[in-house]
């Protein structure tokens, strides 16, 4: 449906990036930053946006005029300067001419200090129109605000974010991209679909509206979920946790889950497909050794377990994460064990969150996990603060010692519309492997598309003062009834 250019530094002007400020590694040169950034973009949008990366140097620049988006990254010599700044003047001039503003959009990202004045659709910032503050529901409006937010989402630096920006301007002003085309949030852009919503919301679920808002906590998140873009999920499932309470579920599970009064729906995403591990130790991977790998090092799975399990009180701890959203979370500990009955599993991730209003807890969450056709594969399902969940997750890597794991997960929660995807790299005690391992690691991660400067290391040091402030992790709480009654 359309078209990216990611105007890089010419190659003697190549340097690093500030994407990656918290992986393992070094931080990308903006070119090799942007080469991911071209493949997530691909990913969120479904394979129908296609992003080109393309440098001052080039022979052929002609995608930087034609695209629908032109985004420059980490441009600063006075050559690569002068070509951005006629690029971006040649662009306003022929959007003038065909009059199709509403069809482009440019941002200059870490480019000396000077954004030049991006475009959103309409919205020109070089120059502005009073429609676009005394007409809050028209086209301009909407890309003045969209222009504010995504230059919040580009400055964060990670590439998850960065794609999220993409598809919220293709989606408003191009084509509808599934990954952000609902939203639970009272917005101009919905116009008299926000009444419509309001009395759904009251005459279906009145009694758990009333209760939320009667209660100071659940009350505090309704107010901060409503500041901010709930297609965010950075920003939406921080909210969310730190405010998590029964009431806040019901609330949910009425209005989201039951009723979907927003309409809402997701997929889990189809791309990138990832491979899972074909052998393990010498051997043909099967459904059992798949199994026995989830639950890793954790004590008590009798034959469940494979040889080289250390019997810990978990099965894994989360070294690195590559969702923005999710895998940032310190203390993240995975229990992977048996249900009672068939050889499915249990699996709770217990992660400690720093809320919104600086206290450290503990959270918690219960999924049922199925096996998937190919070994080595997995459906995970969860009821998430009111909110169910539908997860794929591969086994992509395994140390034969099972000193280390990588899984790669896509998961979709229908009720809100929301997709996502993340890989992980855990270990028995939450510390990186060793540097001799870590190469080897990096090109399986690679394999499933996510580049090592995405990873997100995790803060699994039980002696910090937010670990010694939430106190001890309720490891056991769901293995202690679960294992027997189901």
């Amino acid at each position: 449906i359309g078209t990216v250019a990611l105007l890089v530094p010419s190659s003697s002007y190549d340097s690093p990036s500030k994407f990656g400020s918290k992986s393992p590694v070094q931080p990308p040169t903006y070119r090799n930053a942007a080469e991911q950034l071209a493949r997530k973009i691909k990913q969120f949008s479904d394979g129908r946006v296609v992003a080109q990366v393309v440098t001052p140097s080039d022979d052929d620049t002609s995608s930087v005029l034609s695209s629908n988006a032109l985004i420059a990254l980490g441009l600063t010599s006075p050559q690569d300067i002068q070509f951005l700044s006629q690029s971006f003047r040649k662009r306003r001039t022929t959007m003038k001419e065909m009059q199709s503003q509403s069809k482009m959009c440019q941002f200059a990202v870490d480019c000396g200090g000077n954004d030049y004045a991006p475009i959103v659709g309409p919205w020109d910032e070089a120059n502005p129109t009073i429609l676009a503050t005394i007409a809050p529901w028209s086209d301009v409006a909407s890309g003045k605000r969209l222009s504010t937010q995504m230059k919040d989402l580009f400055d964060k630096q990670t590439s998850d974010e960065f794609a999220l920006a993409v598809m919220l301007f293709f989606n408003r002003f191009i084509d509808k991209i599934p990954w952000v085309q609902h939203s639970i949030d009272v917005t101009w852009e919905k116009g008299v679909t926000n009444a419509k919503e309001i009395y759904a919301m009251i005459t279906k679920c009145g009694p758990c509206i009333t209760k939320c808002l009667a209660d100071e906590n659940c009350k505090a998140c309704i107010t901060a979920l409503d500041e901010i873009d709930t297609r965010d999920q950075v920003a939406s499932y921080r909210t969310v946790v730190s405010y998590e309470s029964e009431l806040l579920r019901d609330f949910s599970l009425c209005i989201l889950q039951k009723n979907n009064i927003f309409e809402c729906s997701a997929t889990i995403p189809k791309i990138p497909y990832v491979k899972p591990l074909s052998t393990f130790r010498g051997q043909e991977m099967t459904k059992d050794i798949a199994r026995g790998i989830m639950i890793g090092h954790l004590e008590g799975c009798g034959d469940a377990a494979l040889s080289g399990s250390k019997e810990l009180d978990v099965s894994w701890k989360v070294t690195c994460g590559a969702n923005v959203a999710y895998d940032q979370f310190p203390s993240q500990n995975q229990l992977f064990y048996p249900s009672a009955k068939g050889v499915g599993l249990w699996y709770d991730p217990v992660f400690r969150v720093e809320t919104i209003d600086k206290r450290n807890v503990w959270c918690k969450r219960h999924y049922r996990v199925r096996n998937e056709k190919a070994p080595g594969t997995f459906r995970f399902s969860v009821l998430d603060n009111g909110v169910t969940s539908d997860e794929f997750w591969t086994i992509v890597g395994c140390a034969d010692d099972l000193s280390w794991v990588v899984f790669h997960y896509a998961g979709a929660a229908d009720a809100v519309g929301q997709r996502y995807l993340g890989g992980l790299l855990c270990t028995p005690d939450g510390t990186l492997p060793p540097a001799a391992e870590l190469e080897k690691i990096w090109e399986v991660l690679r394999s499933a598309e996510i580049e090592p400067w995405e990873l997100f290391v995790v803060d699994n040091n039980d002696k910090s003062s937010g670990s010694i402030e939430a106190g001890p992790p309720p490891l056991d709480f769901y293995r202690k009834t679960a294992s027997v009654i189901g």
